[in-house]
């Protein structure tokens, strides 16, 4: 997976480097984006910014590309040296480009709404993640028991 080495080397399928490179790429934006908004609001920015929903057009593809490269590049005899470089580009790709796209670059909407609110709704994604995580071990537990 990204940024995790693979015991044996095994090549994902591009079918699965697209599937977890989506994962991946949906849970970093969903932790990076609420520190953007919040950030947004701090140096007085109104709204909720759009561009990094539209950045993640790009990262997604870009992100499935590493993994399905990763067990390649990890087989050669410079990842060693290579590994601290290939942790901290795909931290920037995948939580930097959230954030540095909505302070760039924001494409804002919603410019009227009252203060806090952007931040709100823009963690909202990882917080309905949360609940949902929490309510479905909790159902898998009294069903089993």
């Amino acid at each position: 997976m990204l940024g995790k080495a693979s015991e044996d080397g095994e090549q994902v399928s591009v079918k699965e480097a697209i599937g977890y490179s989506a994962v991946a790429v949906a849970l970093c934006f969903a932790l990076a984006y609420p520190g953007a908004s919040f950030i947004r609001e701090l140096i007085g920015q109104k709204g909720l910014a759009l561009s990094p929903v539209i950045a993640l057009l790009v990262v997604w593809p870009v992100a499935a590309v590493l993994m399905y490269a990763e067990a390649w590049v990890q087989s050669q005899s410079w990842w060693n040296g290579f590994k601290k470089v290939w942790s901290w580009g795909l931290g920037i790709l995948l939580c930097g480009v959230p954030l540095v796209t909505a302070l760039t670059i924001p494409c804002p909407i919603g410019e009227g709404w009252p203060g806090g609110l952007p931040t709100v709704v823009a963690a909202c994604p990882i917080v309905i993640l949360f609940a949902f995580l929490v309510a479905r071990r909790r159902w898998r537990e009294r069903k089993r028991g």
